[in-house]
């Protein structure tokens, strides 16, 4: 039996705990606040990043991992798998792909396949959810390609915003600068389109957002339908339990997952970030 491993960045927004017990290994990118550089995940929590980026004067960046940093991971991995599968956010948000390509080139491309999810967060973290169950399953490597490309093309995604400013002061709008342009009291709800963020609806009334967004998911998801949901909050932990009951008191939920807004995602959204990424389960 052929022996996989899955790879993804930190930037897919997973706990530590679902990485370990999915068996997924983490390439950290890092978080600058001016001359100060945390790696994310290793040196900085989801946590203390929000109370650095409220109490800070400067603006924090974003960087992503070298091609060494990649090519060390992949070479240890290599020692005891015959193939990796490495799983990463857009290369329009991100210059890691195209870091981990290097890596793949390097260290050896006949038994690593990069994957620019053409997304980012939660929907990244559930591509590389996908792939590790096909793993666990012990299923062969075009087979778990399969599974991480069907929540690719299938996947479901919706987040708002408390604020516009982090995401206007670090450039990551996209093709939604005129749809969040002069918000005042109306919240957006953004998805994803071709590896970029964009503009679903304006909503006015932060409290009519997750009804709506609700209202979104069944236009979308099949009656009885079986679904993988990932529930992300930015350091409101009561609120994204609050999400995570309601989704499941709605649609067949097969797996659930709740999760904090790391510092990648949220030196570009900010605090009161909210998402949900789905999934419908692969048949057959």
């Amino acid at each position: 039996m052929t022996r996989i491993a899955l790879v993804t960045d930190s930037s897919s927004d997973l706990t530590r705990e679902i990485y370990k017990d999915n068996g997924i290994t983490v390439v950290p990118l890092t978080v600058h606040f001016g001359d100060e550089s945390f790696i994310d995940t290793v040196e900085i929590t989801s946590s203390q990043f929000f109370d650095k980026l409220r109490g800070s004067p400067v603006m924090p960046k974003t960087s992503q991992p070298s091609p060494a940093d990649f090519a060390a991971v992949y070479e240890r991995l290599l020692q005891s798998h015959d193939f990796i599968f490495s799983v990463h956010i857009s290369s329009k948000m991100s210059g890691t792909v195209q870091s981990a390509q290097i890596a793949a080139e390097t260290v050896n491309p006949n038994l690593i396949e990069v994957i620019d999810g053409e997304a980012v967060s939660l929907v990244t973290g559930l591509m590389a959810l996908s792939g590790a169950e096909a793993i666990r399953q012990g299923k062969c490597v075009d087979e778990v390609r399969k599974s991480i490309r069907h929540v690719m093309d299938n996947f479901g995604l919706y987040w708002t915003l408390d604020t516009l400013e982090y995401l206007q002061k670090n450039g990551r709008i996209g093709r939604a600068t005129a749809f969040i342009g002069g918000l005042l009291s109306i919240k957006p709800i953004m998805s994803i389109d071709e590896g970029e963020i964009a503009g679903v609806e304006r909503v006015r009334g932060a409290n009519k957002v997750f009804p709506r967004i609700l209202e979104l998911m069944h236009g979308r998801i099949r009656p009885g339908a079986p679904i993988d949901v990932v529930v992300l909050h930015a350091d409101d932990e009561a609120r994204g339990m609050l999400w995570l009951a309601e989704v499941q008191a709605a649609f067949n939920c097969r797996r659930t997952w709740l999760t904090e807004c790391g510092p990648i995602v949220g030196t570009h959204a900010g605090p009161g970030t909210m998402a949900v990424a789905w999934a419908e389960v692969m048949q057959g």
